[in-house]
C-alpha cells in the first residue's frame, strides 16, 4: 500500500463514458495498490453491472476511510468547467490532480484558471496533450490514455437478437444523441448510398433525451431530406441498455460506424474494435491515437468552427452551445461523399470487415487499463515529489 492516500472524484457509478473511465483507472489504481478512496458524483446516467465483484470492490473503496498520517491527492475526474472554486480544495488535499478530456483542438478559455490552479492536468490523448501546452497551461501535463476491456467485450459474446438484421449486413452505431457526435452525416451517408433493396441494417444505439425526441428528431430530419420509404431499414435503441446487450449489439455488427466530429477517445471505437468490429471513423480526433488503416475505414475530413454546423437548420441534437461555441476553436466534418463510400466498400468486402476486425482486436488486446493505471500512477507520484 502506497504512503500517499488518493481521493479519486468522479462517476464511477454512471454509464456514461466518463463514468467507464472514472471506474476503470480508479480500479487500475487500487489493483496497484494505492491507497485509493472514491468520492462519487452522478449524471444520473446509472449503469446495470454485469461485474458484481467490480461493483463491490467500488463500494468499498466509496466506503473506505480518510489515513490521518498520509499525504493525499485529490483527483478531479470531470471537466473543468463543472467546478466552481478549486481553491477550496486547498485547505484539505496536499495536491489537486485533473483527469480531464476535450474534443476540439483547443481547450476552452475558462478551463484555464481551474487547470493552472491545480498541480497537475492528465489527459487520454495526444491531441489533448497538445490543446493543453498550445492553450497555456502551466502546470505538468500527463498523458494516461484509456484502456480496452477485451475480457467483455470479445468477438465470442453472444449476438443481439434481433429479427431484423437475419441474413443482413449490419452497420452499429453507438453513440450520445448529441451535435458532435454527427447524427446528421451518418443518417444522411446511409439514406443517400443505400435503400431497401440492399440486404443491409444500420442500427443505432444512442440515449441522452428521451425516446420520443430522437426517433421525432431523426423522423422529421429523414422527411426534410426529401427521402421516401424506399430507404435502406433503420433500428433504433434508446436509453441505457445492460452491459449484455451492448456487448452483442457489437458481435451482431459486420461494421460499426460513427462520423465524429470530435472524440478526446471515443470508448465505442475502443469497445467495437475488441469485438472484433472494423471501425468506420472520422479521421481525425483522439481515437487517432488507435485508429488505422490496418484497423478501421477513414473517413476525409474538413476542419470547421462548431458554430458552422450547430447553426445549420439540419442540426437534429443537443448541441451543448456553451462548451463548443468558441469563436477560434475547430473540430471535424467529416466528408459525406466519403462517408458513403467507406459504408459501401465495407458493404461489398466483408472478407475486409473481417480482416480489419481482427486487426482491431489484436491492436486493442495491447491497451489495457492495467498500462493507464501505470501511467496515472507515475503522474501522481511525480506531483507528490
Amino acid at each position: 500500500m502506497t504512503n500517499y492516500q488518493v481521493i479519486w472524484r468522479g462517476p464511477v457509478l454512471d454509464a456514461s463514458g466518463y463514468g467507464i473511465a472514472s471506474r476503470e483507472y480508479a480500479l487500475a489504481l487500487d489493483r496497484l495498490g494505492v491507497d485509493l478512496i472514491i468520492q462519487p458524483y452522478t449524471w444520473n446516467f446509472p449503469y446495470d453491472f454485469s461485474n458484481k465483484n467490480k461493483k463491490k470492490r467500488l463500494l468499498q473503496l466509496i466506503e473506505k476511510p480518510f489515513q490521518k498520517n498520509k499525504q493525499k491527492i485529490l483527483i478531479y475526474h470531470c471537466p473543468p468547467g463543472n467546478i466552481d472554486d478549486i481553491n477550496k480544495e486547498r485547505k484539505n488535499f496536499d495536491r489537486i490532480l485533473f483527469n480531464t478530456v476535450w474534443e476540439t483542438e483547443k481547450i476552452p478559455g475558462p478551463w484555464l484558471p481551474v487547470i493552472n490552479a491545480c498541480d497537475g492536468v492528465c489527459v487520454p490523448c495526444s491531441q489533448n496533450m497538445d490543446a493543453m501546452i498550445e492553450g497555456r497551461v502551466n502546470v505538468p501535463v500527463f498523458l494516461a490514455p484509456h484502456g480496452a476491456d477485451t475480457q467483455a467485450f470479445y468477438p465470442g459474446n453472444k449476438k443481439l437478437s434481433l429479427k431484423e438484421a437475419k441474413g443482413k449486413f449490419v452497420f452499429v452505431s453507438v453513440f450520445d444523441f448529441q451535435h458532435r457526435k454527427n447524427p446528421e452525416t451518418l443518417l444522411k451517408a446511409y439514406w443517400s448510398e443505400f435503400t431497401s433493396k440492399d440486404n443491409v441494417l444500420l442500427v443505432i444505439k444512442t440515449y441522452g433525451s428521451k425516446r420520443e425526441k430522437i426517433l421525432k428528431s431523426i423522423s422529421e430530419y429523414k422527411r426534410s431530406l426529401g427521402f421516401t420509404n424506399e430507404t435502406a431499414p433503420l433500428h433504433v435503441i434508446t436509453g441505457i441498455i445492460p452491459e449484455k446487450q451492448l456487448k452483442g449489439l457489437y458481435t451482431l455488427g459486420n461494421a460499426f460506424i460513427l462520423p465524429t466530429r470530435g472524440e478526446g477517445v471515443g470508448l465505442p471505437y475502443i469497445e467495437a474494435l475488441s469485438s472484433g468490429l472494423p471501425v468506420i471513423a472520422t479521421g481525425w480526433g483522439g481515437q487517432m491515437d488507435f485508429l488505422n488503416e490496418q484497423n478501421s475505414f477513414l473517413i476525409d475530413f474538413k476542419l470547421e468552427n462548431p458554430r458552422d454546423s450547430m447553426g445549420s437548420k439540419s442540426a437534429i441534437s443537443k448541441l451543448y452551445p456553451r462548451l463548443f461555441k468558441h469563436e477560434d476553436h475547430l473540430w471535424a466534418e467529416a466528408d459525406l461523399e466519403d462517408t458513403k463510400r467507406q459504408m459501401r466498400l465495407a458493404y461489398e468486402n466483408p472478407h475486409l470487415c473481417k480482416q480489419k476486425g481482427q486487426q482491431g482486436r489484436l491492436d486493442m488486446q495491447n491497451l489495457t487499463w492495467d498500462k493507464a493505471g501505470i501511467l496515472l500512477k507515475k503522474a501522481i507520484e511525480e506531483i507528490l515529489s
